[in-house]
């Protein structure tokens, strides 16, 4: 049965939806990791209006983006842009490099915990990996590795016009196993996910971002990609609007010199920044095909 539509509703101006938010967002959170979170621990030291009106801010994009995302009328059929893009493929090459930059530090992080382990001369080695993440984080780094040559493709279809990544369709799942490698490492943290706000954002975004990905990998591959338009547009928005509330407060406070400020547990990832521009890039991308087809 297929869900009502509203004829003229195009999903374009949530691109601009996704500026605003965050232009008002990423200011908010700067603020709060300033103020108001602990950088010994990354816990909230105190809470002010921000952290309502932050909170309010997302639901709003979120149920705005789904209402447009799910409603549209002028959506078109799956598929993507054809012909030379320098702006996805330039977006795709930054998420690849910053992704390099992160699963680098991932294994120093995981290389850390293993001699750690030996050190003390502990002997159930699954009853460590398991527990503590790295077995988690070690598929991360896996997948990330395959994710890596999948954005490669992408960015190399982008300029020379063509859809190299579209036939490799297993490729196309890595960056969803990517990111629910890492939301499982995230999960195993034991801390309340409400008090570390950072982590609550992340595993937001990965959750977007898992299935942002997977209609990506549907909608390139040709396989049940019939719905997966709007979801992707839905899944996108806040997947991005997320990603750079994680990545780029962050990074204002490195630039401006506060960057001892930020929690040595959560610190700036800037593989988040590349997932946010990429997704946003993207976005821009299929924006002319979404006034083409009235479904």
């Amino acid at each position: 049965m297929n869900k009502p539509r509203i004829k003229k509703l195009s999903p374009t101006p949530l691109l601009l939806v996704l500026a605003g938010a965050v232009i008002a967002a990423v200011p908010l959170r700067a603020h709060q990791l300033t103020k108001l979170v602990d950088p010994n621990t990354g816990f909230w030291s105190a809470q002010d209006i921000t952290v309502l009106i932050l909170y309010i801010l997302i639901a709003l994009v979120c149920v705005v983006s789904f209402f447009i995302s799910a409603f549209s009328g002028v959506m078109t059929v799956p598929a993507f842009k054809e012909g030379r893009d320098r702006v996805l493929g330039v977006a795709a090459a930054l998420f690849s490099v910053s992704l390099v930059a992160d699963l680098a530090l991932r294994v120093s992080k995981i290389l850390s915990m293993l001699s750690e382990f030996t050190a003390k001369g502990a002997q159930n080695i699954l009853g460590f990996l398991i527990p503590s993440g790295v077995l988690a984080m070690g598929f991360e780094v896996l997948f990330g590795l395959i994710g890596i040559i999948y954005l490669v493709l992408i960015s190399v279809s982008a300029f020379k016009g063509t859809d190299i990544y579209s036939s490799h369709t297993m490729m196309a799942l890595a960056p969803i196993f990517w990111a629910m490698s890492r939301l499982v490492s995230d999960f195993v943290n034991p801390v309340n996910f409400k008090n570390v706000s950072q982590l609550l954002f992340e595993m937001g975004m990965l959750c977007f971002a898992m299935v942002f990905f997977l209609s990506f990998a549907r909608i390139a591959s040709e396989i049940n990609s019939d719905h997966s338009m709007w979801i992707l547009w839905f899944t996108g928005v806040m997947g991005a609007l997320l990603a750079f509330i994680c990545a780029l407060a962050p990074v204002i406070l490195v630039i401006t010199g506060k960057g001892d400020l930020i929690p040595d547990k959560y610190p700036v990832r800037y593989c988040d920044l590349g997932l946010g521009l990429f997704i946003s890039a993207f976005l821009f991308t299929v924006t002319p095909l979404t006034n083409e087809v009235e479904n």
